[in-house]
């Protein structure tokens, strides 16, 4: 079994990609820091004796997630297992050297432009990290760069995306006939690096107030593991999950003409690259 994940040297992606290997899954890692990976991959092969591919991709940037992606299509055929996983907050207005807001970038493009480029590769399962941080928020027309900027609606913004991504996916991929699952998942409130990078105090202060109650990543990571490698999720598709199991998502979340509206804006970011 092949498996794809991002963001796998820290956090959920890191216990994810440990566990699969245990699993005997040959992995195709995609991560920013090439030393990060190749330490990584070096006690993977030491710990497991498992067979991992390693790929050094800054995903905020869609043209070298687009070049990345041809590299793994030139050399596998079939993938298995796609976990779309990388993710980051960023409480300060940052734009991409592509002129897209970070976060968006970075949370919803890398999910959007690797699935679509590798998805006629993927044979069983698509899964999304999405969060119930999702509630409460609706996708503005300006997205992919606010004129009013707050990181963490952003955030929720994004992850809202990553379920209208993964409902509108399933539509496709129902109408094609295809055997591919797609479905996202909240990991729970998870005591990771994700927000390590902000230099905000008052953010710093709430993140390690949130920390000090959350969950570990190898808790968080169990709905991805189980929704990637038990049989009981193969024929499973277009639902989002808490603790392995279904729940309803925001009620906005369902509205399909906001999802094709997303999915139409980004393919169109994605093909002016």
């Amino acid at each position: 079994m092949k498996c794809l994940i991002t963001g796998p040297t820290s956090g959920l992606g890191l216990e994810t990609t440990k566990a699969l290997a245990k699993l005997g899954y040959h992995l195709i890692l995609i991560g920013r820091s090439k030393t990060k990976l190749d330490s990584l991959k070096t006690s993977l092969i030491t710990e497991y004796n498992c067979v991992v591919d390693t790929y050094t991709c800054d995903l905020s940037l869609i043209t070298e997630t687009i070049q990345t992606a041809k590299k793994i299509k030139d050399k596998y055929t079939e993938i298995d297992v796609l976990i779309n996983n990388a993710g980051g907050i960023f409480m300060d207005h940052e734009i991409t050297k592509e002129g897209l807001e970070m976060t968006f970038a970075l949370n919803h493009m890398s999910y959007f432009v690797l699935t679509n480029y590798l998805l006629d590769c993927v044979k069983k399962k698509i899964i999304n990290v999405a969060s119930e941080a999702h509630r409460g928020v609706v996708i503005s027309n300006d997205f992919s760069n606010p004129k009013y900027f707050n990181g963490w609606r952003q955030y929720k913004k994004s992850k809202l995306a990553n379920i209208y991504f993964t409902y509108h996916l399933d539509k496709i991929l129902s109408k094609s006939n295809s055997a591919v699952t797609v479905n996202c998942l909240h990991p729970g409130v998870v005591n990771t690096n994700i927000a390590n990078n902000n230099k905000n105090f008052f953010y710093k202060v709430i993140s390690s107030f949130i920390k000090f109650f959350a969950i570990s990543s190898k808790q968080g990571a169990s709905t991805i593991i189980s929704l990637a490698s038990d049989s009981l999720f193969d024929e499973i598709s277009g639902l989002y999950f808490i603790k392995s199991k279904p729940v309803k998502s925001s009620t906005i979340s369902y509205d399909d003409d906001i999802a094709e509206s997303l999915w139409t804006s980004s393919n169109e970011i994605w093909k002016t690259m």
